[in-house]
């Protein structure tokens, strides 16, 4: 019986230890394999599509460089799912404790999804997202909190995308 607790054992090991040849200095951006790790980490990741972004890459960067504010960020603004930053993380044997996200970064996520279904570009519903939730009283706060209540006037000048909705 007592070969039972070195088999748990040595599976945990194997196991723990499949992920483990995929270290910072491979996905660290100019590594000359670094496209063809980066792909290798999405698939062992399972992140959607087994591809990668660059907030994945800003992520393992973080992570890597031990900046746990910036992969908290990432997840808070939606930009990354938790569960994609606790796969990449254990890949990489990096701790990192998931926190749970803020109500302005949840009202962030939620916001630039509803302006880009819209008909924003990605970039122009990230900027009215940041005005909607950082600067709610602004010209740009205001617009948006007008076409989110389902003004059409709002929406399209939002669609327009004014100058004084761009995010500085």
């Amino acid at each position: 019986m007592k070969l039972l607790p070195a088999l748990i054992l040595y599976a945990a090991f194997v196991s723990s230890s499949a992920f483990a040849d995929i270290q910072c200095s491979d996905v660290k951006y100019g590594n000359e394999n670094y496209t063809e790790n980066m792909e290798e980490l999405a698939k062992r990741a399972k992140l959607p599509d087994d591809s990668y972004s660059r907030y994945h890459e800003e992520a393992v960067s973080s992570l890597c460089n031990g900046d746990a504010k910036s992969v908290t960020d990432l997840i808070d603004s939606g930009d990354l799912k938790s569960m994609e930053v606790e796969a990449i993380a254990e890949i990489l044997g990096k701790p990192y404790k998931i926190k749970q996200r803020s109500e302005k970064g949840k009202s962030y996520g939620y916001s630039r999804d509803k302006f880009s279904s819209m008909g924003l570009c990605s970039a122009c519903a990230d900027n009215v997202a940041q005005f909607y939730t950082k600067k709610p009283s602004s010209a740009c706060g205001v617009l948006a909190k007008q076409a989110l209540e389902g003004n059409p006037e709002a929406t399209a000048k939002l669609i327009d995308f004014p100058d004084f909705c761009t995010w500085k």
